[in-house]
């Protein structure tokens, strides 16, 4: 009586065990055996693209392993398998959900082969929020460029639905008349005006505006409301941009626009430059400046047993003390999360490094604060995406 052949699933285990601890199997084999055992372990589908794959690894080592007391040159021949074949769900459709209770949501759905392709293209995008049960891509409407995304979708012969379409109808409504509805600052009667504002913006506009004109521009576009003028000073032309990174090349043009906007000043410090000798620098032109030294603190210390005067450096020149008091803060390599307690305590956030830090509390940082300022007299290196302004 002929015995009923066996499960592939069956003979792939004990294949691994053997190639394991029996023989050895080429290296590029080894990682795919290991999935292929994992998925078989956790009761995982494969998909038939998997199964030709693990077929044809027990086909390349079927005389060896035969030699070794496992013979399923036959079974090969003809598969049985124990779980049906997984389909990969190759649906493309874009959409947007909303209810009464929730800001409304774009949501993508789309097979693995174009998760390249969309995080290449909207890399803002990619951290957005996944649904691992519905097993598709949302992000609020807030925070996407629905025109690029519809174009996007077109591109990859996404199935459109219509609640997309009406969305994308109402975003080109707005942007056919963006000097009536795109927020934006203004100099209106002397005082810096935010305009298409709505009520609970204004009121906290008014509670927090210092009438100083420096100050209020800086404020405004860190609350997204651009100035709209002819930008002709720093502050203005830093209020007027869409980018938040911006290149100043000397220590005197940095100290002027701290002294005109006023608040806290953050530097993160390159840890490869020569820190004594730059604050060395900076000390010296803080002298020629209108800041007072006594408001600078830097926020590092050497560690025990390093090789560098740096302690005995910030003892003598008076930049220790309770940070709290400082307005100038000086960090090495990234900056302290205290900081982040309060988003808006810190007005100018600086670095002397041309590239953006690696850190990622920092990068983060850089990403998302306001003005962020390139500090130096080599031209930082731009990332996509992320003009760097000259000012």
């Amino acid at each position: 009586m002929l015995s009923s052949p066996r499960y592939i699933e069956d003979i792939f285990s004990d294949f691994y065990h053997a190639s394991i601890f029996d023989i050895d199997i080429q290296h590029q084999d080894q990682s795919a055996s290991q999935s292929f055992y994992a998925s078989i372990l956790d009761s995982k589908p494969l998909t038939q693209n998997q199964a030709n794959f693990l077929l044809k690894i027990l086909d390349k080592y079927k005389v060896v392993m035969a030699r070794h007391g496992l013979d399923y040159q036959d079974d090969i021949k003809t598969p049985k398998w124990k779980s049906p074949f997984r389909i990969i769900d190759l649906t493309k459709s874009i959409w947007v959900e909303q209810d009464e209770h929730t800001v409304p949501v774009v949501c993508m759905k789309f097979p693995y082969q174009i998760k390249a392709a969309f995080e290449s293209e909207f890399r803002d995008l990619v951290n957005g929020t996944w649904d691992h049960e519905r097993k598709m891509r949302r992000v609020s409407i807030y925070k996407c460029n629905l025109i690029q995304l519809h174009d996007f979708s077109v591109k990859h012969n996404f199935e459109i639905d219509d609640t997309l379409l009406i969305a994308l109808g109402e975003v080109e409504e707005i942007w056919a008349a963006p000097e009536e509805i795109s927020p934006a600052s203004a100099l209106i009667a002397d005082w810096v005006t935010l305009l298409n504002s709505s009520n609970e913006t204004n009121l906290w506009w008014n509670e927090h505006c210092t009438g100083n004109y420096s100050k209020d521009l800086m404020l405004a576009k860190s609350m997204g409301y651009c100035y709209e003028g002819m930008p002709f000073s720093t502050v203005e032309k830093i209020a007027a941009s869409q980018s938040n990174a911006f290149w100043i090349k000397t220590n005197k043009e940095l100290l002027d626009l701290h002294h005109r906007v006023g608040g806290k000043m953050c530097i993160v410090l390159d840890r490869v430059s020569d820190t004594i000798n730059w604050l060395t620098k900076f000390a010296e032109d803080i002298d020629r400046s209108d800041i007072n030294r006594n408001k600078v603190r830097v926020c590092f210390r050497a560690e025990k047993g390093a090789k560098t005067d740096i302690n005995e450096w910030i003892k003598d020149n008076g930049f220790g003390g309770k940070v709290e008091d400082g307005d100038i803060l000086i960090f090495e390599q990234k900056p302290a999360k205290w900081l982040f307690k309060e988003q808006d305590s810190v007005t100018l956030l600086v670095t002397n490094n041309i590239y953006p830090p690696t850190s990622i509390i920092a990068k983060d940082w850089f990403n998302t604060h306001p003005c962020v300022i390139f500090l130096g007299d080599i031209k930082p290196s731009e990332q996509k995406g992320q003009p760097i302004v000259e000012l």
